[in-house]
């Protein structure tokens, strides 16, 4: 298939349409991350010719276009443009209920860069009685799973961070995690996340700021 072919294709558009506006119409309905899985039961195309349909809507919203197509979460999701964040957010009227605090902060680092850890494990990391309230948080805000007992006596259960984190946090992969050597001395898991944690609001309707939906959450307890 040529890329007449590839961009031109019946029956997924009616007269006039191609891939990148077909994709763009998929992106912006879904309002979330879109993987090439999903996108290959969606359109019944290959990878290749969705990656060349991607990399052409990237650039079809680039200069002056009010969205973006970003990379992340290990798949693609709608966001507007940083050039409107400023009008955007006049809109945006509400602030994020999800923004962490320090102790979630601290838990969820140590998560991310040790998983899968048991409580007692970040209780030992952190020099903290319990993690429990931190944990509940996390699993409550979708940012951490369960990932399996450990096999050892009491077999406790392990947990592992999830998609949602990495669109928290706009990554595309655990890989792109900072280095912690980059950082002091002292706790530096909770340095380098912090490092990452986004403002309010940052990147408009479509981004993380503003897909936030989760309802305040009880306080998830005061630990040294």
């Amino acid at each position: 298939m040529n890329d007449i072919e590839i961009f031109n294709q019946d029956p997924l558009w009616d007269e006039g349409g191609d891939l990148p506006g077909a994709l763009e119409a998929l992106f912006t309905a879904a309002g979330e991350v879109l993987d090439l899985a999903r996108l290959r039961e969606l359109t019944g195309l290959g990878d290749g010719a969705l990656q060349q349909g991607i990399e052409k809507l990237q650039e079809r919203l680039s200069g002056s276009s009010g969205l973006r197509l970003l990379e992340v979460g290990g798949g693609w999701r709608m966001a507007t443009s940083p050039l409107y964040k400023e009008m955007v957010a006049r809109l945006v009227t509400t602030t994020r209920s999800g923004k962490l605090t320090p102790a979630l902060i601290e838990a969820l680092a140590i998560i991310a860069y040790r998983q899968p850890v048991t409580i007692t494990e970040l209780n030992a990391i952190r020099g903290v009685t319990s993690s429990a309230n931190q944990v509940k948080s996390l699993l409550e805000r979708q940012l951490i799973i369960p990932a399996g007992r450990k096999p050892v006596v009491g077999r406790p259960m392990t947990y592992a961070t999830t998609q949602a984190f990495l669109l928290h946090f706009g990554l595309k992969s655990l890989h792109d995690l900072p280095r912690l050597d980059d950082f002091g001395e002292g706790r530096l898991e909770a340095q380098a996340l912090a490092a990452l944690e986004p403002p309010l609001p940052e990147d408009g309707l479509f981004g993380d700021g503003a897909l936030e939906t989760i309802e305040d959450l009880p306080d998830e307890g005061a630990e040294a």
